[in-house]
């Protein structure tokens, strides 16, 4: 029985690793649409998933359109709190303490100043999940 659920458990996060990797490769996907969208250049892509500040305006508005195209920020520039909720149980695989400081960091992030540009909310609110993952110790995922 003991060898049951420890497969189980190596089940499991075989299945949410590939959870993960899979919202990776969809991200990335959503991010290669909206370089040409907006104009943004493969090093600005490229920034983004290293998870560095924005080098540019195009850049941040790259931020924008991936996150209104991965349905996280709506049409008002508002966080939508069900598919962050989502998001952090898609890519925690399983791991409590991850899904625990993902949701604390989004909790002191999703209070973001209102903007009305889009694209400066979008890096206000990346800026302040990034500093927050950086202060709690967490890696953010996924690396593509």
């Amino acid at each position: 029985m003991k060898y049951f659920v420890v497969f189980l458990a190596i089940c499991s996060l075989a299945i949410s690793y590939t959870e993960a990797d899979e919202f990776g490769e969809k991200a990335k996907k959503i991010a290669e649409e909206c370089k040409a969208q907006v104009g943004a250049s493969d090093d600005d892509v490229a920034r983004m998933f290293k998870y560095e500040p924005s080098a540019n305006d195009k850049a941040k508005c790259l931020n924008a359109c991936t996150l209104k195209k991965l349905g996280t920020l709506d049409e008002n520039n508002k966080v939508v709190d069900s598919a962050v909720v989502a998001y952090v149980k898609q890519v925690s695989g399983g791991d409590a303490e991850f899904e625990k400081l993902s949701m604390e960091i989004y909790s002191e992030c999703k209070n973001t100043p209102e903007n009305s540009n889009e694209c400066e909310f979008a890096e206000a609110f990346r800026q302040c999940v990034l500093d927050g993952a950086k202060s709690k110790g967490v890696k953010i995922l996924p690396q593509v």
